[in-house]
């Protein structure tokens, strides 16, 4: 690679970096406009398989009575937390399923983040961007990420745990390895 070429590699790298370091809101911001463009034509669809069995009628429990344990589905005891996540969501915007796939593709792009994170940590900018982009067109990332599910809630607070972990913030660590359990129980042969 010519000289001239790698130096504009570098600045333009750094210039990513700086951006994506400086302004992290801006970035999600971004992922989450991107793939809430991407659902766009699926936000209205209605619930099915374990939404409409059990998360969403125990996120509308939490909403209306404020009881942790559902009382109109049976109760598979996963813990609250995307649950209480979908009724805050419910309590703030409106009841319906485009407000329920808004939320859930909110945290599908705190889960994007936690990738990029992770892989930048690991490797350098462009492996987190790929790494980013190609975790986010994954079709199984790509078709949980509007669900009302816990499994890429637990992932994506996952990833934000390891990217803490190796940055050796282990109060960080902690936390967000515990935002991962409160998500989905299994995750807890992460740590």
């Amino acid at each position: 690679m010519p000289a001239d070429a790698a130096g504009k590699l570098s600045a333009h790298t750094r210039a990513a970096h700086r951006l994506l370091s400086v302004q992290p809101a801006l970035v999600f911001a971004a992922i989450f406009v991107a793939i809430f463009l991407l659902h766009a034509p699926l936000l209205r669809l209605p619930y099915f398989w374990d939404e409409a069995g059990y998360y969403v009628p125990a996120a509308r429990d939490l909403l209306l009575q404020g009881s942790l344990i559902p009382h109109t589905t049976l109760s598979n005891a996963h813990p609250p937390l995307v649950m209480a996540w979908i009724a805050l969501w419910w309590k703030v915007v409106g009841y319906a399923p485009a407000v329920t796939r808004a939320a859930m593709l909110s945290l599908a792009a705190l889960s994007l983040m936690g990738v990029f994170r992770l892989a930048q940590r690991v490797a350098n900018i462009q492996v987190a961007i790929a790494a980013t982009v190609c975790t986010g067109t994954y079709p199984v990332f790509f078709a949980q990420s509007s669900l009302a599910q816990v499994d890429l809630a637990a992932a994506g607070f996952t990833f934000w745990a390891l990217s803490a972990y190796l940055e050796h913030r282990l109060f960080a660590a902690i936390l967000w390895f515990s935002f991962a359990v409160l998500a989905k129980e299994t995750a807890i042969f992460t740590l």
